[in-house]
């Protein structure tokens, strides 16, 4: 009878332990209010929250946009729609010079100057033949020709758009993001 209400304790106390462990940051966050968060920016000790209803009720631009892969394949031009990064980053006192890490469900990490966060970045054809430097709008994009992304690709990913339908290089589409780190330089 001792060895049981031993064995009972001992799995009682682990019990307890496990549930008082601290949660990951990432559990709180969705967990918090019941709400389900579906983007974190931090910058700094500031820390901001978004649903996909919150971003879905910010300013938001819809664009033609793709990309050429790394073997020259091309991708799109697809109609998308988001929210431009510019105005989510507005809403912190940013330094006067930064960058941002945009980070996915993956834990894969793609780093942002402010040129590429103002939409300077290399452009192509549908064809994929390089044209320049172009003036594109990077957007947060929650929709891809009128349904919202899919699984592979969301419910979040960065996409670079325009009324032209400019292609861009495929690393700087990042799909299923959860995070942005605004990085001071």
């Amino acid at each position: 009878m001792t060895v049981v209400f031993i064995i009972i304790l001992i799995a009682a106390i682990g019990a307890y332990i496990y549930v008082s462990l601290p949660k990951s940051e990432k559990m709180i966050t969705q967990e918090k209010q019941g709400t389900s968060y579906v983007l974190t920016v931090r910058y700094g000790d500031e820390v901001k929250n978004y649903t996909l209803d919150d971003l879905k009720s910010m300013p938001s631009i819809p664009g033609y946009g793709g990309y050429v892969k790394k073997n020259n394949v091309t991708v799109g031009p697809n109609l998308y729609r988001g929210v431009p990064l510019e105005y989510i980053l507005q809403e912190f006192s940013l330094p006067e010079n930064y960058s941002i890490t945009v980070i996915a469900s993956d834990g894969y990490e793609k780093d942002y100057s402010m040129d590429m966060i103002k939409g300077k970045v290399d452009i192509y054809n549908e064809s994929g033949n390089y044209i320049g430097v172009g003036n594109l709008t990077m957007i947060l994009a929650y929709e891809k020709d009128g349904s919202a992304l899919g699984e592979d690709e969301g419910p979040l990913r960065v996409a670079f758009v325009s009324e032209d339908g400019y292609l861009t290089p495929s690393n700087l589409w990042v799909r299923n993001v959860v995070s942005i780190e605004i990085v001071e330089k």
